[in-house]
């Protein structure tokens, strides 16, 4: 899957040592950097402004990487569970 090009900027925040420490093993363990991470909090935050969505809803978007196919790893999990 080919990403889009878009114009990027950067940003300097200052975060406690611990949130910095964490936030590097969560993208580490999804095989993201921190920078998709947080572009896509905030991509999920302008969605949960842009409708009307359950909070439960609204917590999980954006988590699954867009070149994941859901369609067939629900397939693979269906067929191993019912086989």
């Amino acid at each position: 899957m080919k990403k889009r090009q878009m114009n990027t900027d950067i940003l300097t925040i200052q975060l406690p040592t611990d949130e910095i420490s964490f936030l590097r093993q969560y993208a580490e363990r999804h095989r993201i950097t921190i920078s998709e991470l947080i572009d896509r909090y905030a991509r999920g935050l302008q969605v949960s402004q842009t409708y009307d969505l359950h909070p439960d809803i609204q917590k999980i978007t954006g988590i699954i990487p867009k070149d994941i196919d859901t369609d067939e790893i629900f397939y693979q999990h269906s067929m191993e569970k019912h086989t």
